[in-house]
């Protein structure tokens, strides 16, 4: 029986190698893609450069030829509408009853008022140009259906709506707009704005409407066609080859719908809204767009100016001194200013997701073998009724369920297991500080494995364009933390597992544990709700030190890593090689937040994989001195008592 527990393990740990091997192959082909994708595209907005230009009185060409010259390459320009096209001189239009009360207010209608064919409480559109005339009351006649639009004359139209309720419709991008902004070298990203007289019926053809654009950017709290309508405006973006330009952060109504219906066809966006801009400094800024391109593979970056009186009475050299600015940031992070590439396709295959999926239950039964003694029979049993489970869930077409299970799974599997095994395996005591090293690099080294299939589970071109992001987070910081308590207080009884529970459930509690126990608690809330972007608000003092931080080491290593998971680890280490085991399982298990935010690090997919290993290693280093100065003081200080 001996021999074949041996012979069992071997392949347990040759199934494990197997699928660390498959997830190296996978993350040298995400590493290839990211190292290819070097590409930022620069966009300004067209009614903040009219902004700007206004509060100093100048003409805007100058200002877009300056844009030109430093390479930026698009302008994002809103729909037009009819007070806008009314502004440029492309039409005039008025409500009937003002028709009726003025005489002589424009030619054309004059004939219409004398026959008597205006009515109040409709409006009237004149539309001399023909190519305006087509796209106009195509636009209208979508969104408000044909038959409330009448031409009275060739150039004459009646709208059978208030001026009020049709002046906010968008009506796609001006032909002169369009045609100036490209002579100047501009291509244009339209910004298009949520319509509820949109939906199943008409969005496909106001998406047609906007066919000569590649890339288009929504503007608002929700997303056209929000919220029934999302999947035919996703097949009409589809069908004219328009990539969905997504803003990241920013909350949009119908955004993550949209962005799982369009697949590959998207382009990551990063813009700071008008609000919040009013509330940075423009170093500040510059930091956040690189930090973006670097750590989040933004593809295009959406500038908003700064204006008076955030800033002083000149606008216009300011602004194109920081567009400057930032376009040499990104060049010297090493990005070229260009055109967003679409990212390519990085897709795991069944067979690649078994391999990846089998080396993770191997990993749980080892798991669960610290806690129950499982004989080998009984772990290959439980592994073949897992594999086949993982094969039916496969050719069923749930492959992102299971790669999203599997990833979760050993998100929370590899650190609890690194924590537990290595502080049952102690080395020999020599030097302290090196024993207690020793023990957490071993943590690590294990707890990379995990890092290692979770990388191959998720290396997949849609968790790296975020429309699929990895689930379960909360229960994947937790989870560890409870998973490596438990064993270590179930450690301290006698007799079988259910024995020890028994008798860990029954036992007397002090007070004084109940209060620690509240504040570990409190201390756990904290941690789990700091884990969104949108929870808990960074302290200003924190944000400080977080700038400093990365100043110091280029990528910013995660707090909870270096100042509260390895130095608790190597304190735990230190409190078990010298005998002090009063609250072992406790420094045990709040340590585990080191390993736990390494393999989270990972779990960003969207960031690369040089940056988090930077991060990784950034923020062991730091851990391992803090750590190792706070066990020297510890030891110290304990024994100068004992002496004394």
């Amino acid at each position: 029986m001996a021999t074949l527990e041996r012979f069992g393990k071997l392949i347990m740990v040759a199934i494990l190698l197997a699928g660390l091997l498959v997830a190296g192959m996978l993350a040298a082909q995400r590493y290839y893609i990211e190292q290819q994708a070097r590409t930022i595209e620069l966009t300004v907005d067209l009614n903040d450069l009219r902004k700007i230009a206004a509060f100093e009185k100048k003409p805007l060409e100058p200002i877009l030829d300056e844009l030109n010259k430093m390479g930026i390459t698009s302008i994002g320009v809103f729909e037009e509408t009819l007070p806008d096209a009314a502004a440029a001189g492309e039409i005039y239009y008025t409500k009937g009853s003002g028709l009726a009360r003025m005489t002589n207010l424009n030619p054309a209608f004059n004939q219409l008022v004398a026959q008597g064919l205006v009515k109040p409480t409709r409006t009237y559109v004149y539309l001399p140009e023909e190519n305006v005339r087509k796209r106009i009351v195509n636009q209208l006649s979508w969104a408000l259906g044909k038959k409330n639009l009448k031409f009275l004359n060739k150039e004459v139209i009646e709208v059978n709506e208030a001026e009020e309720e049709i002046r906010p419709l968008g009506l796609g991008i001006s032909e002169s707009l369009q045609h100036y902004l490209t002579v100047k070298g501009f291509r244009i990203i339209p910004r298009v704005w949520h319509d509820p007289h949109y939906n199943l019926g008409n969005l496909d053809a106001k998406v047609a409407g906007l066919s000569d654009f590649d890339t288009i950017i929504f503007d608002g709290e929700e997303i056209l066609g929000y919220k029934d309508s999302l999947n035919i405006l996703a097949a009409a973006l589809k069908k004219y080859k328009i990539k969905y330009g997504y803003i990241e952060i920013v909350k949009q109504d119908g955004d993550k719908v949209l962005r799982k219906l369009m697949g590959q066809q998207l382009i990551r966006v990063h813009s700071i809204p008008k609000d919040e801009l009013k509330k940075c400094e423009k170093d500040e800024v510059i930091n956040r767009f690189v930090r973006a391109a670097r750590e989040r593979k933004i593809s295009l970056i959406y500038l908003r100016p700064f204006l008076p009186p955030q800033i002083d009475a000149f606008p216009v050299a300011y602004n194109l001194k920081y567009f400057q600015e930032v376009k040499n940031e990104l060049v010297k992070a090493g990005y070229t200013i260009a055109p967003a590439e679409r990212m390519p396709a990085l897709k795991v295959d069944g067979w690649q997701i078994l391999l990846l999926g089998a080396a993770v239950i191997v990993g749980l039964l080892f798991l669960l073998n610290c806690f129950f003694r499982l004989n080998i029979i009984i772990s290959f049993l439980l592994l073949l009724i897992s594999l086949i489970l993982i094969i039916f869930i496969g050719v069923t077409g749930h492959n992102l369920i299971l790669q999203k299970g599997l990833a979760l799974l050993a998100a929370i599997v590899f650190p609890s297991l690194a924590v537990i095994n290595s502080f049952s395996r102690l080395p020999r005591q020599g030097f302290l500080l090196w024993d207690c090293t020793f023990i957490l690099l071993n943590i690590i080294a294990e707890t990379l494995i995990g890092v290692f299939l979770q990388i191959g589970l998720l290396a997949d071109t849609r968790f790296m364009l975020g429309i699929e992001t990895f689930a379960g987070v909360k229960l994947a910081l937790a989870g560890p933390i409870m998973i490596v308590a438990l064993y270590f207080i179930l450690k301290q009884g006698s007799g079988g597992f259910w024995s020890r529970l028994n008798s860990f459930l029954n036992q007397q509690v002090k007070l004084s544990t109940i209060i620690i126990g509240v504040v570990v608690l409190g201390g756990l809330v904290v941690y789990l709700a700091r884990s969104g972007n949108f929870t808990l608000p960074v302290p200003a003092l924190e944000a400080y030190a977080r700038d400093y931080i990365e100043t110091l080491f280029y990528i910013r290593p995660r707090t909870k890593e270096f100042l509260i998971g390895y130095p608790l680890l190597l304190m735990a280490a230190w409190s078990i090689l010298r005998g002090r085991k009063e609250w072992f399982w406790l420094l045990a298990a709040l340590g585990t937040i080191g390993p736990i935010s390494l393999l989270n690090t990972f779990s960003h997919i969207h960031t690369p994989l040089t940056i988090s290993f930077i991060r990784t290693v950034n923020g062991l280093v730091i851990g391992v001195v803090i750590g190792i100065i706070l066990v020297w003081l510890v030891d110290h200080f304990l024994k100068k008592e004992l002496t004394t």
